[in-house]
């Protein structure tokens, strides 16, 4: 369940961006969308860790800030393996990798704060003192 969640986030926060006409970034068809979303979900599962494991270095350096850059290059990816999905170039990819984080950081934080986790209490009520 939390991995549709998550996918429909992620197709939500693709399509604000694509809102947004100076950024670049569209799509041709709903499904390109849909798809774009699940390429970007696979790209973050498996790819993400990998770069930033070999960039680690300038990870480590730029105290997180290389990160973006990342981010950047995996929105940039998209358009080769989803042809409907359109991302101008780096720089669009660069600051709506950045909307695209925001936006799926506020919704997933509104998905933490819905659900409620019940504390597990295992004493009987009963102490022992010594």
């Amino acid at each position: 369940m939390r991995l549709l969640i998550h996918w429909l986030t992620l197709v939500l926060g693709l399509y604000l961006i694509s809102l947004i006409s100076p950024l670049g970034i569209g799509f041709d068809r709903p499904a390109d969308l849909l798809w774009a979303a699940f390429i970007l979900m696979i790209f973050n599962a498996i790819l993400k860790p990998i770069l930033i494991l070999i960039t680690l270095p300038l990870v480590l350096i730029s105290l997180g800030i290389f990160l973006l850059i990342i981010n950047a290059l995996l929105l940039y990816w998209i358009p080769h393996f989803v042809h409907g999905f359109h991302v101008p170039g780096f720089w669009s990819a660069f600051f709506g990798s950045i909307l695209l984080s925001i936006i799926t950081g506020l919704f997933s934080g509104w998905d933490k704060r819905t659900r409620r986790v019940e504390p597990v209490r295992r004493d009987s009520g009963k102490v022992i003192d010594i």
